[in-house]
């Protein structure tokens, strides 16, 4: 089975603002974790997040950034479990079982050789020529992530456009994921698994 994308490119607000990658990654996580029997998009996850937090975001304003513990609150209100992982083996057992992951990363911070969306690298093209510390720094970012028994470990940023050549997640490893987890830890300071919420269909 292969992993949605659920994009967070078809919420583009005034300004270009783009806001809401944690709940488009919520929302493909829920939807792994469901095997599809459930399917909800980033705009019904958007409208979740508000229901569960309280919280309207203002268009073209860039205010809709998400904490892990908003993303579980609202992958409950989506009808499904989610809970912070307890180590890396948590996290592993936990997608072998069939979980969806929500992962905050440091993008594009220390990853490893991976294909990075068309979005990112038109942005890393226009900071190349502004200024490169933004490369350096890169910025805050919620993705999603699965295993499947014939696909493997499947990534998906919700900077991917969901459709054509950036219809499904990327093929990645195990320990190429647990790399992109552990980006956040330079912020953070904390292991890869701490930046890890695990998401099971009920």
């Amino acid at each position: 089975m292969k992993f949605k994308v659920k994009s967070q490119l078809d919420h583009v607000e005034k300004g270009g603002i783009l806001d809401d990658c944690g709940p488009s990654s919520t929302a493909a996580a829920v939807a792994w974790a469901s095997a599809y029997k459930f399917d909800p998009s980033a705009g019904d996850a958007i409208k979740a997040k508000a229901k569960a937090t309280g919280f309207i975001e203002k268009e073209g304003v860039s205010d809709n950034g998400s904490s892990l513990g908003d993303l579980i609150k609202t992958a409950k209100e989506l009808g499904a479990k989610a809970r912070y992982a307890k180590s890396w083996d948590d996290v592993v057992l936990s997608a072998h079982r069939g979980a969806g992951l929500i992962v905050w990363v440091q993008q594009a911070v220390d990853y490893p050789t991976v294909e990075i969306s068309e979005w990112h690298k038109k942005w890393q093209n226009y900071w190349i020529k502004k200024d490169k510390k933004h490369i350096s720094d890169g910025y805050g970012h919620i993705t999603a992530a699965g295993w499947d028994a014939v696909d493997g470990w499947q990534w998906a940023c919700p900077t991917r456009k969901g459709k054509g050549n950036e219809k499904f997640g990327v093929v990645v490893t195990e320990e190429q994921l647990k790399q992109i987890a552990a980006s956040k830890k330079k912020i953070t300071g904390g292991a890869a698994y701490k930046h890890v919420v695990i998401v099971e269909w009920k």
